[in-house]
C-alpha cells in the first residue's frame, strides 16, 4: 500500500513540476497584462498594439522594431528580468505549495505524523510572495522611466499601477 501512495505522489509531482514549467506566466491587471513566452515578453492593452520586449531590450509594437537608445534598453531589460523574476518566484510558490501539500498528504496516511518543516514552509512561501511584490514594484519602477523617456511606450505605462503595488506594501495583494 505504502509503495502504491509513494508511486502516486511521485506520478503526481512529476505531472505537476511540468505543468509549473509551462513557457507562459501572465500579470494580468485592470489596466492590460504582461505575458512571458519564453524570454520575451508581451505588453497587452485594450485598443492598442500588442507590444514586445526581448530579453536583450528589443522592443517593437505590432511587429515592428523601435529604435532605442541604450540607457533606454538597459531599462528595456531591466523590465524584462522583473518580470521573469515574477515567473521564477511563482515557480518556486508552487513547488512549495506542492511539497506542503504532498507533506499533509503522508501525514494523513502515516500512524506518525511529521509536522516539523511545516512552519518553515508557510514562511517560505510568504517570502516569496514578497519577493513577487518587490518584482512588481520594480516593473512598475521601469514602467514609468520608459514611459518618461519613450512616447512609443506610453500607451503601456498603465498595466502596472500605484493601487496594484500598494496592494503589495499593506500585504492585501498574496
Amino acid at each position: 500500500m505504502k509503495a502504491t501512495i509513494h508511486l502516486l505522489l511521485a506520478a503526481t509531482m512529476a505531472a505537476s513540476l511540468t505543468a509549473c514549467h509551462a513557457p507562459q506566466t501572465a500579470i494580468a491587471t485592470g489596466n492590460g497584462a504582461i505575458l512571458l513566452y519564453g524570454d520575451t515578453i508581451t505588453l497587452r492593452v485594450i485598443d492598442t498594439p500588442k507590444a514586445t520586449i526581448s530579453a536583450d531590450g528589443a522592443f517593437a509594437i505590432d511587429g515592428k522594431t523601435v529604435t532605442v537608445t541604450p540607457a533606454e534598453r538597459s531599462l528595456l531589460v531591466n523590465y524584462n528580468r522583473n518580470v521573469r523574476n515574477v515567473h521564477e518566484t511563482g515557480l518556486a510558490m508552487g513547488k512549495t505549495g506542492f511539497k506542503m501539500t504532498t507533506k499533509a498528504i503522508e501525514n494523513k496516511l502515516s500512524a506518525t505524523p511529521d509536522l516539523a518543516d511545516k512552519a518553515a514552509e508557510a514562511s517560505n512561501l510568504k517570502t516569496l510572495s514578497l519577493g513577487i511584490c518587490k518584482a512588481e514594484v520594480a516593473i512598475k519602477v521601469a514602467q514609468d522611466q520608459l514611459a518618461a523617456q519613450m512616447a512609443a511606450f506610453k500607451p503601456y505605462a498603465a498595466i502596472i499601477s500605484t493601487s496594484d503595488v500598494k496592494s503589495c506594501d499593506n500585504g492585501t495583494k498574496y
